[in-house]
């Protein structure tokens, strides 16, 4: 599961790199927090984030914003049904163009 979000990470980050100026520096940040009843596992990048359209497909069995050939467009839907079963959460932060953050939130019992 957590190795699907850093396999997106890396791949966006590395995808946005071969599109940008040299300034860009990719960017793939894991930490972890805890606060009341749960424990957070944030992975962060800078890469090409998701677009709101399609935001609300992104944990969908088979949806995939990568090109044919690349992942296997179930990684985010297992991972959302695993944390799901776990009674977690995961959940996505994201701007389009400036990258994303999934959290991934387990209860702490």
């Amino acid at each position: 599961m957590l190795l699907n979000l850093y396999n997106n990470a890396f791949y966006t980050v590395s995808d946005k790199a071969k599109a940008s100026e040299r300034t860009y520096s990719p960017t793939v940040t894991i930490s972890t927090r805890k606060r009341s009843g749960w424990v957070d596992i944030v992975v962060k990048d800078n890469g090409k984030g998701v677009p709101d359209s399609v935001r609300e497909k992104i944990f969908q069995p088979f949806f995939t914003t990568k090109p044919t050939g690349h992942g296997t467009r179930l990684g985010l839907s297992l991972s959302y049904d695993i944390v799901k079963a776990h009674k977690g959460e995961l959940s996505l932060e994201s701007k389009e163009g400036e990258g994303a953050t999934f959290i991934l939130s387990l209860p702490n019992k």
